[in-house]
């Protein structure tokens, strides 16, 4: 029983990664408009909506990384 529900969930999460492939390639499809991107005052850039995105995706993942890896510190320092 156990090595069917290791089987299942292997396969659900193989589908699950596929739907999310599947997902993020329509987003990128879907948002390929030119936006003015302002990260310096004077300073500007025409980039496609889908590559902000993912910058911001990128940026918000890496700062979430960081501050988890501050909060351990500070937890292994107290004990």
């Amino acid at each position: 029983m156990t090595a069917f529900l290791n089987a299942a969930f292997r396969a659900l999460r193989i589908i699950g990664r596929i739907l999310i492939f599947i997902f993020l390639v329509l987003l990128a499809i879907g948002n390929t408009h030119q936006v003015n991107f302002h990260l310096i005052p004077g300073i500007q850039w025409d980039l496609p909506l889908i590559l902000v995105l993912f910058i911001a995706f990128i940026t918000g993942i890496l700062l979430t990384l960081l501050s988890g890896l501050t909060i351990r510190r500070s937890q292994q320092d107290r004990r």
